[in-house]
């Protein structure tokens, strides 16, 4: 069974000055994952150009797509994806401006599901705009193959009523309201395209249909829709709006229930990760003594082709490994550490820290919820200490985790640079890749590099990457590793 949703959350942005709790994805990621959803088309994101971050402890990863940041920001989409479906998905979600983004899932019995997300423009705006809207929705409605599923998802910003004699098939007996100009637009592209909303097929009470109270009349409406293919709608066993999810947003989060599965990606056959290296050993000096004759043998050995660099390092690499393997064996899988045992702790502070403000928010002038507030944040100030601790003993690994766990980790969307007179600040990907290729040119290409430097300044205790040989190896290889490496270098 697979949750999605869509939700409206009027802005991803974070904003000191407003009365919003900071980190709106964190907030975001806490509601989802209390309605245990898988994916969720967010509207109004209101986010520049295109990007990614991961809420590590929200369990969420956010991709969005938007306008240019010189641009008026007044829309965006995105989809927010449970971070253990992410490397099930064959690739990241496309942006395609800042009113549709696409994304497409692996199902069982080797069928496939295309998302859209969608956030339609509202009913001041003009004809122009509301018509190219519809005719790219439409393209892209046509561009999904037919054996494919297909789910709409989006703040359309219509009403559809309940007409369904008229509309046979696109909606259900159990709308809600009247239909208006911006309905008749998106009912006429679900006509065509044979796509029935789920929303209206549902029998619940009004509170559980309705996803926006209009700020004027402040009578509710539904324009949040889940939108499937006609053939495919018993495989949508519920469409609800939850009235209990908040972030800051006037309009209700809209889940539906599918009877989908998504495929497990397939591990390639026939390939085995390397084993990790228990590289306590190295502490016991005899041990180190061994692995070094060991290396010295494999090395001497050692008759790649200098003059393919790929196979001269893929050589030197199963060398070393091997080597290592031999003496070292497999690393012994470890517990969870201390801090994963203290998470929960640090969890449930920053909820009842969060808890406490909005209540405080809400009344300013009690001085009981301020108190209450002023105290949990002191408690977190403990806490802080506790992290300073660690950077006093010069513990970085338990530092850098506790830092982690509290603030999450930072976007992965790309820093402006300076140009390398330092005259102009650099925003576009292509100036950027460009600069750090000059910097690494000018850095890594001097003659006065010493191999023996680089390998003492080597980290020890880091996750090794895909060669899987750790940083203890090559500071303990002795003469002959470092000699290769820098004849491959």
């Amino acid at each position: 069974m697979l949750t999605l949703a869509t939700w409206n959350i009027r802005t991803l942005l974070d904003n000191a000055n407003a009365d919003r709790p900071e980190r709106r994805t964190a907030l975001v990621a806490r509601e989802l994952s209390r309605y245990k959803v898988d994916i969720t088309a967010l509207s109004e994101t209101r986010l520049a150009d295109k990007g990614q971050l991961t809420e590590t402890g929200g369990g969420y990863t956010f991709f969005w797509s938007g306008r240019s940041i010189n641009e008026r920001r007044e829309s965006g989409v995105g989809f927010a994806i449970k971070t253990t479906h992410v490397p099930k998905i064959p690739s990241i979600p496309e942006g395609l401006g800042d009113r549709l983004m696409k994304m497409q899932l692996p199902l069982r019995h080797k069928t496939k599901a295309t998302l859209i997300s969608a956030y339609a423009p509202t009913m001041t705006n003009p004809d122009e705009v509301k018509n190219s809207f519809y005719e790219e929705l439409d393209c892209l409605i046509s561009s999904v193959p037919q054996s494919e599923k297909l789910l709409v998802l989006g703040d359309f910003n219509a009403r559809v009523g309940t007409d369904h004699q008229a509309w046979n098939n696109t909606i259900g007996k159990h709308g809600i309201g009247k239909y208006n100009s911006n309905g008749l637009l998106l009912l006429r592209t679900c006509a065509k395209h044979d796509l029935a909303i789920t929303n209206t097929m549902f029998r619940l009470r009004t509170r559980n249909k309705t996803s926006w109270m209009h700020p004027c009349s402040r009578h509710w409406h539904l324009i949040d829709y889940v939108i499937t293919r006609v053939r495919d709608r018993r495989d949508v066993r519920l469409t609800k709006a939850m009235c209990g999810a908040e972030c800051w947003t006037d309009h209700r989060l809209i889940i539906a229930r599918l009877n989908f599965i998504i495929q497990p990606k397939r591990r390639p056959q026939g390939q085995k990760a390397a084993k990790k290296l228990n590289v306590n050993k190295l502490k016991c000096p005899q041990t180190t003594e061994e692995l070094q004759l060991k290396l010295d043998g494999n090395l001497e050995n050692l008759q790649p082709d200098r003059n393919n660099v790929d196979d001269y390092w893929a050589s030197f690499r199963d060398a070393v490994h091997s080597a290592a393997l031999e003496v070292l064996g497999p690393a012994v899988r470890r517990h969870q550490d201390w801090f994963d045992e203290n998470d929960s702790e640090i969890h449930n502070l920053l909820e009842k820290k969060h808890r406490l403000l909005r209540a405080h928010q809400s009344d300013p002038s009690c001085g009981a919820k301020k108190a209450a507030f002023t105290n949990m944040r002191s408690k977190l100030s403990v806490k802080a200490d506790e992290i300073q601790n660690y950077a006093d003993r010069h513990d970085l690994k338990r530092f850098y985790d506790a830092l982690k766990a509290v603030y999450g980790p930072q976007s992965k969307g790309s820093s402006p640079l300076l140009s390398a007179d330092g005259s102009t600040l650099l925003t576009e990907k292509k100036q950027i890749l460009e600069r750090w290729a000059e910097h690494f040119h000018s850095v890594l290409n001097c003659p006065t590099e010493e191999v023996n430097k680089a390998i003492k300044q080597m980290t020890s205790g880091k996750a090794p990457g895909p060669d899987a040989i750790p940083a203890e190896v090559f500071k303990m290889g002795g003469k002959s590793i470092r000699n290769e490496l820098t004849s491959l270098f």
